[in-house]
C-alpha cells in the first residue's frame, strides 16, 4: 500500500510538471432567431482576414436554407446567418481552413475552404436521419451513440452493442433481466485479468467488481445495471488516447455521459412502457414413454439383479400406476410469459445560476423463469452552478436500489458437491413419467407439492448413493425457497460528485474532481428442504439435508482527480495544455455464511447451531496514484497532434517489477501516448471535390495497463483451515510475489473517416495491431512452498484487427428519409510466450479443456475428435482402440455402439496425447446491419446484429445428450445405438459412462454464428402543442423477433463466465427471448 508520506512528497514534487489539454476545441456560438456578432477577442483585432461566400441548402428538397448558422471551425467570433434564399457572407481569418454550418433540424456538417471567395454549395440533412458528423473530435478516434429514447435495456450492453455493433464485441450474458453482457475492444488484451473495456460515468472510473463472489450458479451482478440507460445522454468509445488513463487504459476505454440540463427553460418529460416476454426456445426432450424406455435400458448397464420395477408397469392393477404414468413437461411448470414494466419522469432546467437535471424512474422486470424477477428503483440529480464569474460547480447524486429473486441457473458444473437446484435444469432433467404432486393411497394430490424425490430406483442404485442420482422437484424449489430471508439479493448504489473549477482567466483554470461511490449486495441462498432429496457433499464427506448460505459485501470507491487546464491560440496555431494527479481509495468487505440441515423450511435462518457452520470473507483495500499530463497542437484546423504522458502506482504493484521507475519508495508504470490526425478536406486544394465533403486520417500509438490484479499477489498471507472437524487453526494460503506488476499493452491504431456525395454516404475505418506482455499468469512453484502455483508475471499475447462502418442516405425528401448502415468488426490474437518455457497452458471449465498455446489464439477448445459410432462388433475390434482402466494395468476395449475417437499417436490406447484443437469461440467477423424509413412524423427502425465463425461448447446438451445418469434426455437420444449394425451418431447407454463416450470432444462443438433481427421500432410524434402539452410520442418494438443460425442449443448468444477462458460456452442459462413493448413519451 502507498504510504501517506509518499504521496504528499510526490504530489508536491510532480505538480510542476501538471500540464494537459484536451483533444478538442470549443465553439462557443449559439444558434437561434437572431445571432449578435460576437466581441472579437484581442488577440484577432490586427488578423488579416478573407471574405467567402456560399449558399445552404436543404438535402431532402435542394430548397434554399434561411436562418442556418454559419461559423469558423474552432475559432470563437466569426459567424453569421443565411439569407432567405440561403446564401451568407462571412469574414474569416485567413489562416481558418473550415466551417460549421448547421440549424436547429438539422445535423451540423463541417465544411472545408477553397482558396476562392465562392464556395461550394452546402446541403444539411435533418435531424430524422443520423449524423454523419455529429460529436466528434479532430484528433481522437471515437465512435458515439446517444438517443436513447426508446430502449428497452435494462443495462447499457445492450445498446451499446445495438447501436455501435463492430466497434465494441458485445457478448449478452443470458436471459436474466439486467444480467448485461460481456464487452471487449480490439481482441483479447488479458487471458486471466479483466479483459473488458474501463468505463467511466460523468468522469468518474467505475469498478465493476469483476470476479466477485456470488451464491447463486449462473448469476453475475452487474453493477451497470445500476445506471438507468434511460439517464443516459451519450456513449463514447475511444479507440486511442487511453494513455490518459494510465494502467487501467489496456482494455480500452467507454466514457458515459449521463444527461444534464441544455436548457434555461424548465422542461418536463414523462415517459412509460410496458411489454411482454415470451417464453424461450426449449430443447426437445424424451417424453414419458420414452423415458420409461431409456430408464430401463439403462438399468441393463448398472450392477443390479432387480428385474421388476414398478414405474415399468403400467397395468391397472399396479399401486403404482398413477405415479409412474404421468406425462410431465416441466418445462411448463418452469418457464412462462414475463411482463415488463417502465416509468420515468425527467425535469430539467435552471437559469443564468444554475442548471439542473432531475430524473426518477421504477423498472419492473419480471423473467421468463419463475422467481427471477427484477426491480429497480433509481433517482439521479445533475447540476451545473455558477458561483461568480470565475468559479463554477458541477454537483452530481445519484442512487439506485435493486431487488431480485434468485434461484441457481443452468446445468451443475459438478455433482460431487450435491444435487442440481438449478430449476431451468431440472425442467429438462427431470423425469417425464413423474408428478409434482404428492402420491399417496395410490392417488395424485395436486393441492400439495411433492416433498421427495423419486423412489423408483432405490433398490437397484443403492450402491451408488454417493453419486447424486436423484433429483429435486423443480416446483418445490421454487416454492418453498421463496421468501425474503431465503433466495434473495439487494444491490443499491450511492454515488456522490462534485467538480469545482476556477477560471484565472479566458485561458487557464484549475479543478478539482470528487467522487465517492457507496456499492452493498446482501444475497440470501437456500435449498429448501421440502422436494430436495438428501444429498452427497463431497467436501464433507456426508450427507446433507439442504442449505443456507448468507453473503454481504460493501465497496467504498473514493476518487480526487486536480487537474490544471491551460488553452489559447496564436493566430494559425492553437495550443492545448492539461496536467494534473488522479487518486483513487478502494475498500471492499465481504462477509459470508454457511450452515446445512436447517432442520424445516419456516427457519431458514444460519446459526452455530446448524450442521458444518462456517463464516468467511475478504477485507481488500487498494488505492492508486497516478500523474498525467497532455498536449495539443492544431495548425489551421487542418494538422492535429497530441502527446500524453501517464504515471501510476498502484498498492496492487510489487516493489521489484521488471517494469517502471522506482520513485518514493514504490514502483510507477509510463505510459505515453501519440496521436496525429490530418483533416485533408481543409486543405483548399481538395475543399473543390464535390464527391468528397470529409476526410480526416488518423493514427496513434499508446501504451496502456492493466492493473486489474489479485488484491493480495504480492503479500504472504495465512487463512483459517479446519483439521479434520476437530480443530481449526490458520495454513500459508499465499506466498507474496513482491516482482509482480500491470500488464502492459502498446497497441497502434489508424483511422480513416469519410463523407462523400453531399454527406449522403460515411465510412469510418479502424485498423488496431497491439502487443501485451507480462501477462497475468499462474506459475510453479517448489513444493518446499507448501502451495502448488502463486500469480506472476510470464506471458505475451498479440492482437490485429480492424472495425469498418458505413451509413448510407438511399432517399431523402420533405417526406421521405431513407437510410441504410452496416458495420463489420473483426480481430485475430495470438499468444506469443508463456511463462517457465511452457508451450501451452490448459484450464478446465465445465469438463471443457481450454487451452492457451503459443504460437495459436487464445481460448481454444482442446478435445478429442469424434468420427462416429462403432456399428458393429467387427468394426470396433478392427480399429482395436482401448482405454487404460484405473488401476492403469489393465485395459478395456471399445465395443460396438461406443464412440469412434481418432487415435493421433497410433498407440491403439485413446488418451490425452489424442487430444486436438477442436473449437476456436473467437468470430471471424461480427457487427450490426440497421436502417430506418420515416414517412413525416412515423418513423421504423429495424436492427440487426450478428457473429460469423464462432464455435460453441454446448454443455447443456453435453449433459443431457450424455446417456449416462437416470434424467431425462433430448429427443436426439431416440436414435441411439441399441442393435449390432445400427447406422447412428449417439452412442449406447452406459450407467456412469466407463468408457468416456461422452468426454469432451466436437460432438459438443457447435457452429455459434448467427444473424439475428435484434430490434423492430415503429415512433410517431403526435403534432400535439398546448399551454401545457408540448408534445407526445408514441411507440411500439419488438426484441430478439428471429435468429437465424444452425445452432442446437436455445440461444447462439451467451456466455456462461465474464473471464476470457469462459466464452463461447453455453452452460444452459437463460436464454434470450421475444419481446414485445409498447410505450408514451409526454413532453410537459
Amino acid at each position: 500500500m502507498i504510504d501517506m508520506k509518499y504521496k504528499v512528497y510526490c504530489i508536491s514534487a510532480m505538480m510542476l510538471c501538471c500540464v494537459v489539454s484536451k483533444a478538442q476545441e470549443k465553439d462557443t456560438v449559439e444558434v437561434g432567431d437572431s445571432v449578435k456578432k460576437e466581441n472579437v477577442s484581442r488577440v484577432w483585432k490586427n488578423v488579416k482576414t478573407r471574405t467567402i461566400r456560399g449558399k445552404v441548402l436543404s438535402g431532402t428538397d435542394k430548397k434554399p436554407k434561411g436562418g442556418a448558422m454559419v461559423s469558423t471551425h474552432g475559432i470563437s467570433g466569426y459567424s453569421t446567418l443565411t439569407e432567405e434564399d440561403g446564401t451568407f457572407k462571412l469574414d474569416l481569418p485567413v489562416f481558418a481552413s473550415s466551417i460549421d454550418v448547421s440549424s436547429p433540424d438539422d445535423h451540423l456538417v463541417e465544411v472545408g475552404l477553397r482558396s476562392t471567395e465562392e464556395q461550394s454549395l452546402i446541403f444539411l440533412y435533418p435531424q430524422t436521419v443520423a449524423p454523419l458528423y455529429g460529436k466528434k473530435t479532430d484528433i481522437l478516434n471515437t465512435r458515439v451513440a446517444d438517443g436513447f429514447n426508446y430502449s428497452p435495456s435494462l443495462s447499457v450492453e445492450e445498446d451499446v452493442q445495438r447501436e455501435l455493433g463492430a466497434s465494441v464485441h458485445t457478448v449478452m450474458r443470458n436471459g436474466t433481466p439486467g444480467i448485461g453482457g460481456v464487452m471487449m475492444m480490439s481482441g483479447l488484451n488479458s487471458i486471466n485479468a479483466n479483459a473488458q473495456p474501463l468505463i467511466v460515468i460523468d468522469g468518474v472510473p467505475l469498478d465493476q467488481q469483476y470476479g466477485r463472489e456470488m451464491l447463486h450458479d449462473g448469476f453475475y451482478n452487474n453493477i451497470l445495471t445500476n445506471i438507468n440507460p434511460a439517464d443516459i445522454d451519450r456513449v463514447t468509445v475511444l479507440r486511442n488516447g487511453t494513455a490518459l488513463y494510465g494502467a487501467k487504459g489496456a482494455n480500452g476505454v467507454i466514457l458515459i455521459d449521463t444527461r444534464r440540463s441544455k436548457s434555461m427553460a424548465t422542461r418536463i418529460t414523462a415517459s412509460l412502457s410496458a411489454g411482454v416476454t415470451l417464453e424461450p426456445r426449449y430443447y426437445d426432450m424424451m417424453n414419458a414413454s420414452q423415458y420409461r424406455t431409456y430408464a430401463s435400458e439403462m438399468l441393463k448397464t448398472t450392477n443390479t439383479t432387480i428385474r421388476d420395477f414398478n414405474f415399468l408397469d403400467d397395468s391397472p392393477s399396479n399401486y403404482y400406476a398413477e405415479k409412474y404414468n404421468k406425462n410431465t413437461d416441466w418445462k411448463e411448470k418452469v418457464y412462462r410469459e414475463a411482463f415488463m414494466q417502465n416509468y420515468g419522469i425527467n425535469v430539467e432546467g435552471g437559469d443564468e445560476v444554475a442548471q439542473y437535471n432531475l430524473s426518477l424512474g421504477y423498472t419492473g422486470a419480471q423473467s421468463t423463469l419463475e422467481q427471477n424477477d427484477m426491480d429497480r428503483l433509481n433517482i439521479r440529480f445533475n447540476s451545473d452552478i455558477a458561483l461568480g464569474s470565475k468559479l463554477d460547480v458541477r454537483f452530481d447524486a445519484a442512487f439506485t436500489n435493486i431487488t431480485r429473486n434468485l434461484r441457481d441457473d443452468a446445468a451443475p458444473s459438478s455433482y460431487e458437491e450435491g444435487t442440481p437446484t438449478s430449476p431451468s435444469f431440472l425442467a429438462y432433467a427431470k423425469a417425464p413419467m413423474l408428478s409434482p404432486y404428492t402420491f399417496s393411497g395410490g392417488k395424485i394430490y395436486e393441492n400439495h407439492l411433492d416433498v421427495t424425490d423419486e423412489t423408483y430406483l432405490d433398490e437397484a442404485l443403492a450402491g451408488y448413493s454417493n453419486y447424486n442420482w436423484k433429483l429435486g422437484n423443480p416446483l418445490a424449489i421454487l416454492e418453498y425457497g421463496e421468501a425474503q430471508n431465503k433466495n434473495h439479493f439487494e444491490n443499491s448504489m450511492l454515488s456522490l460528485s462534485i467538480k469545482p473549477k476556477f477560471k484565472f482567466n479566458d485561458h487557464l483554470s484549475l479543478s478539482e474532481h470528487f467522487s465517492y461511490v457507496l456499492t452493498n449486495t446482501n444475497e440470501k441462498y437456500y435449498i429448501p428442504l421440502n422436494g430436495v432429496p438428501d444429498y452427497y457433499v463431497s467436501s464433507l464427506g456426508a450427507f446433507r439435508q439442504n442449505e443456507a448460505r448468507s453473503l454481504f459485501s460493501k465497496q467504498n470507491s473514493i476518487m480526487s482527480d486536480t487537474r490544471l487546464e491551460w488553452d489559447q491560440r496564436y493566430a494559425a496555431h492553437a495550443i492545448a495544455l492539461r496536467g494534473g494527479f488522479r487518486m483513487q481509495w478502494d475498500s471492499y468487505q465481504l462477509n459470508t455464511q454457511v450452515g446445512y440441515n436447517t432442520g424445516n423450511d419456516k427457519t431458514p435462518f444460519i446459526s452455530s447451531s446448524l450442521l458444518d457452520a462456517a463464516t468467511g470473507g475478504t477485507n481488500d483495500q487498494w488505492n492508486s496514484l497516478a500523474y498525467y499530463v497532455q498536449a495539443d497542437y492544431n495548425f489551421k484546423g487542418r494538422y492535429y497532434l497530441q502527446a500524453t504522458m501517464a504515471a501510476e502506482s498502484s498498492s496492487r504493484f510489487g516493489r521489484d517489477t521488471d517494469q517502471g521507475v522506482k520513485m518514493c519508495g514504490v514502483k510507477w508504470g509510463i505510459f505515453p501516448g501519440f496521436q496525429a490526425s490530418w483533416v485533408a478536406t481543409n486543405e483548399s486544394w481538395m475543399a473543390g471535390l464535390g464527391f468528397l465533403n470529409y476526410l480526416r486520417l488518423s493514427a496513434g500509438v499508446d501504451v496502456s495497463g492493466n492493473d486489474d490484479l489479485p488484491y493480495y499477489a504480492t503479500r504472504s498471507y495465512f487463512a483459517s483451515s479446519d483439521y479434520m472437524g476437530l480443530a481449526s487453526g490458520l495454513t500459508i494460503a499465499g506466498i507474496g510475489n513482491e516482482k509482480i506488476q500491470w500488464e502492459r499493452t502498446r497497441r497502434i491504431n489508424i483511422g480513416v473517416d469519410a463523407n462523400l456525395l453531399n454527406n449522403r454516404l460515411g465510412v469510418r475505418f479502424n485498423y488496431f495491431r497491439s502487443a501485451t506482455d507480462h501477462l497475468l499468469m499462474w506459475q510453479e512453484m517448489s513444493y518446499l512452498s507448501g502451495l502448488d502455483k502463486t500469480w506472476g508475471n510470464g506471458g505475451k499475447l498479440e492482437n490485429r484487427g480492424f472495425d469498418v462502418e458505413a451509413t448510407g442516405v438511399v432517399w431523402a425528401s420533405p417526406s421521405w428519409q431513407w437510410q441504410v448502415g452496416a458495420s463489420v468488426g473483426h480481430y485475430k490474437n495470438k499468444v506469443t510466450a508463456l511463462p517457465d518455457g511452457q508451450r501451452y497452458m490448459d484450464t478446465e471449465i465445465l469438463g471443457a479443456t481450454v487451452r492457451t498455446e503459443i504460437g495459436r489464439p487464445a481460448n481454444l477448445f482442446y478435445g478429442y475428435k469424434a468420427q462416429g459410432v462403432f456399428s458393429t462388433s467387427a468394426e470396433a475390434q478392427a480399429a482395436g482402440l482401448y482405454i487404460h482402466d484405473d488401476n492403469g494395468v489393465d485395459r478395456t476395449a471399445f465395443e460396438a455402439g461406443d464412440m469412434h475417437f481418432a487415435d493421433l499417436d497410433g498407440d491403439h490406447f485413446i488418451t490425452e496425447a489424442d487430444r486436438m484443437v477442436i473449437g476456436d469461440p473467437n468470430p471471424d467477423i461480427y457487427g450490426n446491419i440497421f436502417t430506418s424509413v420515416q414517412y413525416r412524423r412515423l418513423r421504423l427502425d429495424v436492427r440487426f446484429n450478428y457473429s460469423l465463425g464462432n464455435d460453441i461448447y454446448n454443455y447443456t446438451r453435453q449433459q443431457l445428450e450424455s446417456g449416462s445418469r437416470f434424467m431425462n434426455q433430448t429427443a436426439a437420444l431416440a436414435r441411439r445405438w441399441q442393435m449390432e449394425g445400427q447406422q447412428t451418431d449417439i452412442p449406447r447407454l452406459s450407467f456412469q459412462d466407463p468408457m468416456g463416450n461422452s468426454r469432451f470432444s466436437d460432438r459438443w462443438i457447435e457452429d455459434g454464428s448467427y444473424l439475428r433481427l435484434k430490434t423492430v421500432t415503429l415512433s410517431y410524434d403526435l403534432p400535439v402543442s398546448s399551454t401545457f402539452l408540448q408534445g407526445l410520442q408514441f411507440w411500439v418494438q419488438a426484441n430478439n423477433v428471429v435468429t437465424l443460425t444452425r445452432y442446437l442449443g436455445s440461444d447462439p448468444e451467451g456466455a456462461a463466465l465474464s473471464a476470457v477462458l469462459g466464452q463461447g460456452i453455453d452452460a444452459g442459462s437463460l436464454p434470450q427471448s421475444r419481446n414485445f413493448m409498447v410505450g408514451i413519451k409526454i413532453n410537459l
